[in-house]
């Protein structure tokens, strides 16, 4: 569930240094599908804070487990999911 997912991306998503050093937080926007096998297919960023940051979601999201696939109808579907991850310093 949407639990574990963000348990995921918190446990393997590392703050790139040089958005770090250069004190970038922001949100940002990874869209993906989820397949009809559970699979992930045509990850991309859809927004980006720059950085590097994109490119670390979008590395993170391509290691992502297989998911539990849509229905629609008793019928598995492709969905498309627009996934948001914050960077935030403390």
């Amino acid at each position: 569930g949407e639990a574990a997912l963000f348990k995921f991306l918190g446990n393997n998503i590392k703050y790139p240094p040089i958005a770090k050093e250069n004190g970038i937080e922001g949100m940002v926007y990874v869209s993906f599908v989820v397949m009809e096998d559970g699979s992930i297919a045509d990850a991309k960023i859809t927004s980006d804070i720059g950085m590097g940051c994109g490119k670390e979601a979008l590395r993170v999201v391509k290691r992502m487990p297989n998911w539990k696939p849509g229905k629609q109808r008793g019928k598995k579907v492709r969905v498309l999911y627009n996934l948001p991850v914050m960077y935030k310093l403390n």
